[in-house]
């Protein structure tokens, strides 16, 4: 069965914010209600206008109402949005509308909303693993003063790709699902722009930033291809053995 939830507008929002417990709480809202912002919005325009201009209109009111919702309640929140993270909220409102746009949610709106649900949940619990294993902190409180085993690592990118693809894959696990017709390249290469693994400052900076962005996306486009031959299981298969990979690339990355 393939999925009945927008899985790359969650993995990219977790793999933005997942380093904390409030802004995984608060993120997961924000994403579901996209989603459902988007089907409205498509049910309202679906059969006055032609196809081109209804399906521009959802892509567009979707990620600036998205990018719009992000910025206003992470400030309630006391939660900094840069510019760069804010065009990437942008992103994960085009592919909520885009999850839209090719499944089609209304005869499914029930299932949809119960595992985005299930997989909310999950990224709240690999959100407060990473809080509290990078500081010792859990919803901004500390709990514990320091341990052998906090690092700072555990809230960088790579982290967030190998919570990103245990989140869907388990979630996957417990619907009987399969991530089918997922373009991961759609949240790798903005993910990729906006946090680089490593920096090169070798060759000028125009030439290391290229570089920097290209490696990454070149090992991981090799990758996915072998990944088409992985006895992966069903659960794992597309979208999760991707982001599992890509946190690996990234973790090796960042090494040098």
């Amino acid at each position: 069965m393939k999925v009945k939830y927008p899985a790359e507008a969650f993995a990219l929002g977790i793999l933005l914010f997942s380093t904390g417990m409030k802004e995984a709480f608060t993120a997961g809202i924000l994403v579901i209600a996209s989603v459902v912002f988007a089907e409205l919005f498509k049910n309202l325009l679906e059969e006055a206008l032609p196809d081109w201009s209804w399906k521009l209109c959802v892509l567009i009111a979707t990620a600036s109402l998205t990018a719009s919702a992000f910025r206003l309640g992470f400030s309630v929140l006391g939660i900094p949005v840069t510019t760069g993270l804010w065009i990437m909220t942008f992103v994960i409102g085009l592919l909520s509308a885009k999850a839209v746009l090719c499944n089609g949610f209304e005869a499914e709106y029930g299932d949809m909303l119960y595992a985005s649900a299930i997989l909310w949940g999950f990224w709240i619990l690999f959100a407060i693993a990473r809080e509290f294993l990078a500081g010792g902190s859990i919803f901004g409180n500390v709990l514990v003063e320091s341990a052998p085993f906090f690092s700072a690592s555990f809230a960088q990118m790579g982290f967030g790709f190998l919570a990103a693809g245990m989140a869907i894959a388990f979630t996957n696990g417990i619907l009987k699902m399969k991530c089918k017709n997922t373009q991961s390249l759609f949240l790798v290469i903005p993910a990729v722009i906006y946090a680089r693994p490593f920096e090169m400052a070798s060759f000028g900076e125009i030439v290391g930033i290229i570089w920097a962005i290209a490696v990454p996306i070149a090992l991981f486009i090799s990758v996915k291809r072998m990944l088409k031959f992985s006895p992966a299981g069903a659960a794992y298969r597309g979208l999760p053995v991707e982001m599992l990979s890509m946190g690996l690339i990234y973790l090796i990355l960042s090494v040098y």
